[in-house]
């Protein structure tokens, strides 16, 4: 099976790719069949030849995900078929809102409320107009 896919080359810790098609079984930075682009993701230069990749993929072969996101990029469009993983959340890390967390937040919200409602009493209204009205004094 024929996939497309990016091919690591560059220098240590300066990556760029090569976008190819390979067979599947082979490694990835390994024969390849065609090269149908480069991406370099420190600049975010993306050369793809759009009727190569298109091609290719009419004739069966599958995109890695990188690869679909590049064609994204470029504004091809995508087979009906082929999809852009995303990676599933961790449902143990998503918490839980228990009645109790619900009540104490609703306890929370009341004393708020009381605290703002002894604070607008008329006193505390003239206190805030005057300062208001106050000059500002220079610095």
């Amino acid at each position: 099976m024929l996939v497309i896919r990016l091919a690591r080359g560059g220098r240590s810790k300066y990556p760029t790719y090569r976008i190819v098609a390979a067979e599947k079984r082979f490694a990835a930075t390994g024969r390849f069949v065609e090269v149908l682009g480069r991406y370099n993701p420190h600049s975010k230069e993306l050369v793809l030849d759009k009727a190569a990749v298109q091609r290719r993929v009419d004739n069966g072969a599958q995109p890695s995900n990188s690869v679909l996101k590049l064609m994204v990029r470029e504004g091809m469009e995508l087979p009906k078929w082929a999809s852009i993983a995303t990676k599933a959340r961790n449902p143990k890390k998503e918490v839980e809102v228990t009645e109790a967390d619900a009540a104490a937040e609703v306890q929370e919200d009341v004393v708020t409320d009381e605290a703002t409602a002894e604070k607008a009493t008329p006193e505390a209204e003239v206190e805030a107009e005057a300062v208001a009205e106050a000059p500002v004094a220079a610095e």
